[in-house]
């Protein structure tokens, strides 16, 4: 087994702070990493979870694999829809985690997500920066996709 790269959809996640926040203080910390109106969510002292509502994933799935291929000009970046088509379950899926620190809260966020792709095998085995910034470009992307605001990307293995 190797190391690869994949991009990923945020299935699940869990936040926890190091003090407690208001509904109003979590929803602006997670909006930066998250378009979180795509979540049940639910919040608790210092804990926020969230759980993509599924009609957002059947609905938006096939768009957001075409805008990839676009993206990419790479057909088989699709091949995932075409083996387990709209159903969030038929993906695989992969934990991860990261710390948002932002003013006066550490806040780490931990993630399930649903592999969209893997790529070719990495060398390095973890990055810091480049999580976040593929997860903010497509967070403030015009894709006109709810599911840009919950990609994310990780190395897997």
């Amino acid at each position: 087994m190797g190391t690869y790269y994949a991009l990923g959809i945020v299935k699940k996640f869990t936040a926890k702070s190091n003090q407690e926040l208001s509904e109003a203080n979590w929803e602006d910390h997670m909006n930066e990493r998250l378009d979180i109106d795509q979540y049940a969510v639910s919040v608790k002292d210092n804990v926020i979870e969230g759980v993509l509502k599924e009609k957002v994933f059947r609905e938006n799935i096939e768009d957001l694999y075409n805008k990839l291929v676009q993206i990419t000009n790479d057909r088989q970046v699709s091949v995932y829809l075409e083996d387990s088509g709209t159903d969030i379950e038929q993906y695989q899926t992969w934990r991860t985690g990261m710390t948002i620190k932002e003013y006066d809260s550490n806040i780490t966020l931990t993630v399930e997500l649903v592999i969209l792709f893997i790529e070719g095998k990495v060398i390095v085995e973890e990055f810091s920066i480049e999580p976040k910034l593929i997860n903010w470009l497509f967070r403030h992307a015009s894709l006109s996709n709810p599911l840009a605001g919950c990609i994310m990307s990780d190395i897997v293995g």
